[in-house]
């Protein structure tokens, strides 16, 4: 995109006080793209970069010597050759750093329990040591840190008063957990999306003993799939 648009656009955004996302130096031909956003003085807080697989020592520095919150996605960026996260170097850097799943089209689900633990295998296979990323680690990465990086580490991402109730209950019952050990490693190593029981989002059901209270699934895919017909179709 040239930068007369992006530029345009981000300054549009930061007039009306709206946070932006933007996804850079993820393969290797995207190299700079980070530092070209820096020489333009328009990282930030409010600006969150997806990625950043390719990104120098010194994009790095950049991103955390403005405070910009950095999102990878592990899966997406594995599948499509965009090369390893450099997740520990972001961490010793110390922008906000969290997880997303970047597009269920590339990864199939939104299993963030399968997120984690990614980040923590791919982490402690790069510094050759079992303990580099411990569980609980990975278990923020994927809470509070997610939190963070969208600018909302204030209103949600831990269980704190005072924040918005935002719940997931596992079941540990389930055959896969029923043998509990620490929750952090149990949670990371071995839940599943299907162990989760209940949510809450501000304190509104969205998920109650294992069904969904808001919409109906078989109702969504199907939407889903004539949406699906009607782009082949315009195709």
């Amino acid at each position: 995109m040239p930068p007369a648009i992006y530029q345009r656009e981000i300054a549009a955004a930061r007039e009306l006080g709206l946070p932006v996302t933007v996804h850079a130096c993820g393969p290797r031909t995207a190299r700079g793209q980070i530092g070209t956003l820096a020489a333009a003085g328009l990282l930030g807080p409010d600006l969150q970069v997806v990625h950043a697989n390719c990104a120098s020592d010194a994009e790095i520095a950049a991103l955390a010597g403005a405070g910009c919150p950095v999102s990878l996605s592990p899966f997406s960026e594995l599948l499509i050759g965009y090369g390893l996260p450099r997740t520990a170097e972001l961490l010793a850097a110390g922008p906000p750093v969290g997880l997303s799943v970047d597009t269920t089209a590339l990864t199939g689900n939104a299993d963030m329990f399968a997120i984690m633990k990614l980040t923590q295998g791919l982490v402690n296979a790069g510094a050759a040591d079992e303990f580099a990323m411990t569980a609980g680690q990975a278990l923020a990465f994927g809470t509070i840190m997610g939190a963070r990086s969208l600018g909302l580490g204030a209103v949600t991402g831990s269980l704190t008063p005072g924040k918005e109730a935002d719940l997931i209950l596992v079941d540990t019952d389930a055959p896969n957990l029923a043998v509990f050990t620490g929750p952090a490693q149990m949670l990371v190593a071995a839940a599943q999306p299907a162990n989760v029981r209940t949510v809450l989002c501000a304190g509104r059901f969205l998920k109650r003993d294992g069904a969904l209270v808001t919409m109906d699934a078989a109702e969504v895919g199907a939407a889903a799939r004539a949406a699906l017909a009607g782009v082949r179709a315009r195709a």
